[in-house]
């Protein structure tokens, strides 16, 4: 269930089946086979199947409560799984720490942005490369290439002259950029970004665009929940939609915009 281009038209979701096939192949950055995850007597994934192409910017798309952000949380470390694989590069990751997930070249953002407030900016940028209890954050000293690394990404990021900061200072779209900047830390291959455009104006979308395609650029791997669709459609290609706890479509932008399948979970919901 590799990502299809952008020609094809939108498919259904594969199988288990299929994303371990994928997994085996060296094209594949992520691999996503029959997750079933449940809370008490709520579902909230079944059988959810996807693979990720190395090099893409994919979209992960879907209604309100279809089990997207649950789905970051297997992949990440933060949920185990009731039953299915997760796999990073071929090498199988279910039921391991998100500090080691890390260390396997995976980072992720996070809807509700989580930031050290009373650290400063530059501060802030060594929580994800450092295993580091609460106490010890705020009382860390910042490594020289530590620092080198954090001013150069605060740098791209375009908040370099703000890093003696406190976080907390900063407008909610300059901490989705440090989030970004954060996450950055540890040299990801993939990142997976929890809704980047949310509650951000359209100048701030269009930078945080301009970021995720340039360090694509760089060979960085993107998988992308996103509920504005311009910001899906300009940058991502492939799109994957969830529905009710599973995936239901995957295929280019144009293709997915089309599908009755896909019009029906959106309007139905």
């Amino acid at each position: 269930m590799t990502a299809l281009p952008a020609s094809a038209a939108a498919v259904g979701p594969g199988s288990a089946a299929d994303a371990e096939m994928a997994a085996r192949d060296p094209s594949t950055s992520l691999a996503v086979s029959g997750i079933d995850k449940s809370f008490g007597g709520i579902q909230a994934l079944t059988d959810c199947s996807l693979a990720v192409r190395k090099g893409s910017i994919t979209a992960l798309i879907g209604p309100n409560g279809s089990g997207k952000t649950t789905l970051f949380n297997c992949i990440t470390g933060f949920y185990e799984p009731d039953r299915g694989r997760v796999y990073v590069r071929g090498v199988p990751i279910t039921g391991r720490r998100p500090s080691d997930i890390v260390h396997l070249g995976v980072m992720r953002t996070f809807q509700v942005t989580r930031i050290f407030r009373r650290m400063t900016v530059l501060e802030n940028m060594i929580v994800p490369v450092r295993q580091l209890t609460l106490r010890a954050l705020f009382t860390a000293a910042i490594k020289g290439h530590e620092r080198d690394r954090a001013e150069a990404l605060l740098e791209f990021v375009g908040l370099q002259d703000l890093r003696h900061e406190q976080a907390g200072s900063l407008s909610f779209g300059q901490q989705k950029l440090l989030e970004l900047g954060a996450a950055l830390m540890a040299e990801p291959e993939i990142v997976l970004l929890d809704e980047p455009a949310g509650g951000l104006n359209p100048v701030m979308i269009e930078k945080i665009a301009g970021y995720v395609r340039e360090l694509n650029g760089r060979g960085v791997t993107f998988l992308i929940i996103e509920h504005n669709m311009g910001f899906v459609m300009n940058l991502c290609d492939p799109v994957i939609v969830m529905h009710r706890g599973t995936v239901i479509a995957q295929g280019s932008p144009a293709a997915v915009r089309e599908d009755p399948i896909v019009l029906d979970a959106y309007l139905g919901d």
